[in-house]
């Protein structure tokens, strides 16, 4: 029987080191459909917000492996937020939506991943507490549930939470969150602080909680517009994979962004 540190090291492993994956993976029908018809008409996820190029991080002026772009939709009571990412070419891999409210209190997240062959939701329950995932993972579906001492955040909601605690981090606290992996039905913890601070450029680092992943993930780091708020560039882990010689591998990045709303949201 493998130990609890065996176990744990192992699940880390599998997330964090540069494990091959399935090079073509099968998604069901219904998210293939959703993403067809977001590759035809991306305005149906709402106002564009801004685009965004990725490149390997170790290559930042190399060519671009992926493109993506922010698009939200205002409701009564918050907004809806999704993250397109595509070939360069065009083609549409990966879909990622939250509904979260006016303060980027998330609601609840969906994945529609073309390259990895998995789809899913999260639930987050009206407290904040507790998180009930659906998972779709090559056909297998799964459910799980977990109880979270922090606030969720997913991709299209991270930017979001720091600019709601904007003046906190200003001041110099860290924030505790617990950032949602789908497809490995948990989450896992980082720490948000202010890295520094001018009258043009903020930037924010993201840190994991656990010393053993800090052993195999940098920080992530996010650069605003001071005075705008708008996002500027980005480094480290993103959700499409780099395809080597047949296999997926995970991504370590570098994105920069290109504004087209007046202000982020």
């Amino acid at each position: 029987m493998k130990s609890n540190v065996q176990c744990i090291t192992y699940s880390l492993l599998t997330l964090l080191l540069l494990a091959a994956g399935p090079a073509r993976a099968a998604l069901d029908s219904a998210s293939i459909n959703r993403l067809q018809a977001l590759e035809a008409q991306p305005e149906l996820a709402g106002t564009l917000i801004y685009r965004g190029t990725t490149y390997a991080l170790a290559e930042p002026d190399g060519q671009p492996l992926f493109r993506y772009e922010r698009r939200v939709v205002i409701g009564p009571t918050g907004l809806t937020a999704a993250h397109l990412t595509r070939h360069p070419e065009g083609q549409l891999l990966i879909a990622e939506t939250a509904q979260a409210s006016d303060g980027y209190q998330l609601q609840r997240f969906t994945a529609q991943d073309r390259q990895s062959g998995f789809s899913g939701a999260v639930e987050v329950s009206r407290d904040g507490r507790t998180l009930h995932y659906l998972l779709n993972d090559n056909g297998a579906i799964s459910r799980a549930e977990e109880s979270i001492d922090a606030p969720p955040v997913t991709g299209p909601t991270l930017h979001g939470f720091i600019l709601q605690h904007w003046a906190q981090l200003q001041d110099g606290q860290e924030l505790a969150i617990r950032f949602i992996v789908l497809k490995e039905k948990q989450t896992y913890g980082f720490t948000v602080r202010l890295e520094q601070h001018s009258a043009s450029e903020s930037s924010f680092t993201i840190t994991p909680s656990n010393r053993l992943i800090r052993w195999f993930m940098a920080p992530l780091r996010v650069v605003f517009d001071t005075p705008r708020k708008t996002v500027l560039r980005y480094a480290g882990r993103v959700p499409p994979m780099h395809e080597i010689d047949g296999s997926l591998h995970d991504l370590d990045a570098h994105v920069a962004y290109e504004p087209v709303a007046t202000h982020y949201r």
